[in-house]
């Protein structure tokens, strides 16, 4: 494995092992559904969103702390080449690209924001534990969806030209997210013992997110 860009330092989080021995005979993307089932919903509850954004300001906030634990995640992304056997690119449509993109759209210095500190980011240290983060995100580009329309009746114009994070893939979303399943359930057939690897940096970024987040 290559180094890693930034000294990242995993936040604490508690063993992996509610997932029986026997799931793992699953489809990869069962198992990380099942069992990040409880940490995403409680990122959902902490974020709050779309009711928790209120205002262009809030709106502004919410991107930056956004773009300052993602960029980090991603840039991790690049230590990794196995992403190519399994079709995926991460950095195809860049989450944190699509953020800075609507900072710079609401008038924000983008090369000023100060990322999260290490003890903030979940550190990938394989490419399962990365794939596992790639999921969250990517998921999390699958419920914006439902969140964007009603931050537009919020915000109004004041979203217009700075609404790709929460656009997503666009049109493209839905196909893709079927595309990256199937990536995860071949990695999944192909690399069985990599499995609570995977889960464990699903379930790390889920963590990660929720206290950078909602401290």
């Amino acid at each position: 494995m290559a180094d890693l860009a930034l000294p990242m330092v995993t936040p604490s989080l508690p063993v992996l092992s509610e997932v029986p021995t026997e799931a793992f005979s699953r489809p990869l993307s069962l198992i990380l559904r099942v069992s990040t089932e409880l940490a995403h919903k409680e990122v959902e509850l902490r974020l709050g969103l779309p009711g928790s954004i209120l205002s262009l300001s809030d709106y502004q906030a919410c991107l930056v702390c956004f773009y300052q634990l993602y960029t980090p995640i991603e840039l991790q992304f690049q230590c990794f080449s196995e992403w190519s056997a399994l079709g995926l690119d991460p950095l195809a449509c860049s989450t944190s690209v699509r953020l800075a993109a609507d900072l710079q759209a609401l008038n924000v210095f983008v090369p000023e924001i100060t990322g999260a500190p290490a003890t903030s980011v979940p550190r990938l240290l394989s490419f399962a534990n990365a794939l596992g983060a790639c999921y969250v995100i990517e998921g999390s580009a699958l419920g914006s969806q439902f969140i964007l329309p009603k931050l537009q009746q919020v915000l109004g114009e004041g979203m217009t030209g700075a609404d790709s994070f929460f656009r997503g893939r666009g049109s493209g979303t839905a196909a893709f997210w079927k595309h990256f399943r199937a990536a995860l359930d071949l990695y999944g057939e192909t690399h069985p013992e990599q499995v609570p690897s995977v889960v464990a940096g699903a379930i790390c970024t889920f963590t990660a997110i929720g206290r950078w987040m909602r401290p």
